[in-house]
């Protein structure tokens, strides 16, 4: 098997477009500095908001890489960490990753609480004052720790943390999230909120954490923009209040009614508990379960009974509990009650695949299929059922009309991967057909840049509106033989950020800004000229805007 290398695409794949084209910037501006090669290791100064440290390490598989920025972390591959891997691609070409390492024989595991017990035995045998002592000064250093010895000495939770600072903490956190919550440059005070709400949890104080996160969910979804705060912030915070829960032992019976409460409540945030089962399962006890159990039933009937709004969320929380209770069967007892619509379709294959049970999926979308011929979804979730099963023929079968009748680049790319070795000839068949049949051209031009086909993207996409992150994505892949096709394009994006006003659209348009500079440079002194005179109208045009000249001035702009 080929080696695997570490180029230009493979970092793109694992920094994301966004920061793949601020790191590219980045290096342009010759913000990279002090950098240092080995045969498997990089470091550089990145000069951004202020200097950061990268340090980056082939090893198997992947680039490793880790940055003193505040997104920076051995898990993150930030703006940052892309342009040192630029430069070092720049300097030595692709990079070969090492080959896997001889797995070690495992060392014998020490005995479970082995040191725990040595620890035990010590500390039996010192005096009371010693102890004191020793508790006392660990006491000092660790206020959490202070906290608990007092609660434990007789003292109220409520006069040894200060919980309704956490309170206004978190609610100044999501109030500021919510005011900017893609600000890219300053740390995250929501997550350092939560951060400090998770350390309760671990040192004692689950039940305050519980009412803490709670608090945070009330004011999430009480807030007139819930549907605004980004998805993962309000995981996050889910995934919290369930640790808490773990720890804490709320009421079964109070919890369960939350969590019904909170799935049935209008808005977009009802979402957060819609798919709490079997997540909270544990937290909630036989006891909790059968009292959610029973507002399930009660609301499916006021359902039915009224005919209201809410009753495709109850039928969605009837259809996670006979799963989290019974698994696939259960699901499908549920599900059968009436005629199953395409969408239950979908969801029993996956309750049985998810089972193992892929040859029973395929039985339920051959049936699904006799309705629904062109059931798109239906076809992709068999294909993965029969590749599952070693079945390649029939995945590719089962995908071609999908791929046909509904083009998109993911079940194109499902195709691809279905047809293993037979590719080539799939692929052209497939890409002549979709040349002549597509009627959305945007399906095409996804398909032909994941083919590396720019100059075929760029000619399809004449004379239409393109929606804007493929349009921008398009121009930036044209930008790397036609500098001059991009920069148009930048520049309109940054227009549009700027006249959204505010901090976030700001950064945003200096970062448009500078990549289309960075391509001006490379069109030549006539598209250079071009840029200079642009940037200087755009500064006379809107100088009264401070915040927008410090983004400017910091992307080192004309």
């Amino acid at each position: 098997m080929d080696r695997q290398t570490v180029t230009e695409r493979s970092i793109q794949e694992r920094a994301g477009s966004e920061a793949f084209n601020r790191g590219r910037v980045y290096l342009g501006q010759g913000r990279v500095e002090d950098l240092s090669v080995t045969a498997t290791s990089a470091t550089a100064t990145v000069d951004g908001t202020r200097p950061y440290r990268v340090r980056l390490e082939l090893a198997h598989s992947r680039m490793a890489a880790e940055c003193s920025c505040p997104q920076g972390g051995e898990s993150a591959f930030c703006k940052h960490c892309v342009a040192v891997a630029l430069a070092w691609v720049a300097e030595a070409g692709p990079l070969p990753l090492p080959d896997a390492a001889p797995t070690p024989e495992p060392e014998p595991e020490p005995e479970p609480g082995a040191g725990d017990a040595r620890l035990r035995a010590f500390l039996a045998t010192r005096d009371t004052a010693w102890l004191v002592e020793e508790l006392m000064r660990a006491a000092a250093a660790a206020p959490l720790l202070r906290s608990r010895l007092e609660v434990a000495a007789g003292a109220e939770v409520a006069d040894v943390l200060d919980v309704e600072r956490l309170r206004r903490r978190l609610t100044g956190a999501i109030e500021a999230a919510f005011a900017d919550p893609d600000d890219p440059e300053d740390p995250d005070d929501l997550d350092e909120a939560l951060a400090e709400v998770a350390e309760l949890i671990d040192t004692g104080f689950a039940p305050t954490a519980v009412e803490l996160t709670e608090h945070a969910i009330d004011v999430i979804v009480s807030h007139p923009d819930a549907g605004a705060l980004d998805e993962f912030l309000l995981s996050s915070v889910r995934r919290l209040h369930l640790r808490a829960c773990a720890g804490g032992h709320p009421d079964p019976a109070a919890l369960a009614d939350r969590l019904v409460d909170q799935a049935l409540a209008a808005g977009e945030c009802g979402e957060l508990f819609l798919d709490a089962l079997p997540d909270y399962a544990e937290a909630l006890g036989e006891p909790g379960m059968a009292r959610y159990r029973e507002r399930v039933a009660e609301a499916w009937e006021a359902a039915k009974a009224e005919g209201t709004d809410a009753a495709e969320t109850v039928k969605r929380l009837r259809e996670r509990l006979a799963e989290a209770e019974g698994g696939a069967d259960a699901l499908i007892a549920v599900l059968t009650e009436t005629e199953p619509s395409y969408e239950d379709l979908q969801l029993i294959v996956r309750a049985l695949a998810s089972e193992g049970r892929d040859t029973e999926a395929v039985a339920w979308v051959t049936r699904g299929l006799e309705e629904y011929e062109y059931g798109v979804d239906l076809r992709e979730l068999g294909a993965e059922c029969l590749l599952r099963a070693g079945d390649r023929r029939g995945a590719v079968a089962m995908l071609w009309p999908a791929v046909i009748q509904g083009p998109t680049l993911a079940r194109y790319q499902a195709l691809a991967e279905a047809a293993g070795d037979h590719w080539p000839r799939w692929r052209e068949r497939a890409l002549t057909l979709l040349k002549e049949t597509v009627s959305e051209r945007e399906d095409l031009i996804e398909i032909l840049l994941w083919e590396d086909d720019v100059e075929g993207a760029w000619r399809a996409s004449q004379g239409i509106k393109l929606y804007e992150s493929l349009h921008l994505r398009l121009a930036r892949a044209r930008g790397a033989t036609h500098p001059a096709d991009a920069v148009p394009v930048l520049l309109a994006r940054a227009d549009q950020e700027i006249a959204r006003t505010g901090k976030y659209a700001y950064s945003r348009a200096a970062s448009f800004l500078a990549e289309a500079q960075l391509l001006a440079e490379q069109g030549g002194e006539a598209e250079k000229e071009r840029f200079v005179q642009h940037m200087a109208r755009l500064r006379a045009e809107h100088k009264p805007k401070y915040s927008l000249r410090r983004y400017l001035d910091r992307a080192r702009l004309p």
